[in-house]
């Protein structure tokens, strides 16, 4: 999640929403092998140019991740990989490549707080968002690219990425982030997390003076405040473990 990466989901009306149609479905599809090919091509070109942080805060993110991914459909194999960035930030590539910025480490300060971010970001792979999009946007004659998802990256030429980018703005529908919340805490609560992290989070990050490093996290996850009131009220529906 991607959270630019991992403030999430909208207000509970969208929580409730009618599932999204599938990603796979119509002449503008993009296959899960498509998706794989375009997440490895981007995350080469993101480990190439920009400072990937190894040790503690790496392994943090990882032993997390793979946590979470433990309840995750195994359609794609994941991986997790942190960023030497202030930014508050975080998102996913298609195939299940995850990227955390070191800034997130002003806003997420425990195990459960960390999980929150990540399982939202692994929900927009599991269920095919940047698919999906692709197939909204091509449809609207607008080519997405993966660097609609990149857009500000450090160290990033956007060309060099070699896809098409949208005319679009770099965001999921409210509908995918909606999904994104939902689905996220609900994966939290199976891995053994605690789903109200999410609600920490959100409302810490909803709390924050919105300078430079929130700006662009908050551009592509917008009204915080009604996000986390959505997950509060969706946790007690929660199955139980």
């Amino acid at each position: 999640m991607k959270l630019r990466s991992c403030v999430f989901a909208v207000a509970l009306g969208l929580l409730v929403a009618a599932p999204l149609p599938s990603a796979h479905a119509g002449m503008f599809s993009i296959s899960p092998d498509k998706e794989r090919k375009i997440g490895q091509d981007a995350a080469a070109e993101i480990e190439q140019g920009t400072p990937i942080v190894t040790g503690p805060v790496a392994d943090w993110v990882n032993r997390v991740g793979q946590r979470l991914v433990k309840v995750t459909n195994p359609e794609f194999e994941y991986s997790f990989h942190v960023i030497d960035s202030p930014e508050i930030n975080a998102f996913c590539l298609p195939g299940g490549h995850v990227f955390v910025y070191t800034g997130l480490r002003k806003v997420v300060k425990t195990d459960d707080e960390l999980a929150s971010v990540l399982a939202h970001e692994i929900t927009h792979a599991e269920e095919h968002h940047y698919a999906r999009q692709y197939a909204k946007s091509s449809k609207r004659g607008t080519l997405l690219g993966i660097g609609s998802i990149l857009l500000g990256l450090p160290g990033i030429a956007q060309q060099g990425l070699g896809l098409l980018d949208a005319s679009m703005s770099a965001k999921y529908s409210r509908g995918s982030e909606s999904e994104a919340d939902r689905e996220g805490a609900a994966r939290m609560k199976r891995a053994g997390f605690d789903p109200q992290a999410m609600v920490t989070v959100l409302t810490r990050l909803s709390n924050e003076d919105s300078g430079n490093d929130l700006d662009r996290w908050l551009s592509d996850h917008p009204e915080g405040k009604k996000r986390a009131a959505a997950v509060t009220a969706l946790i007690p529906t929660l199955p139980a473990n």
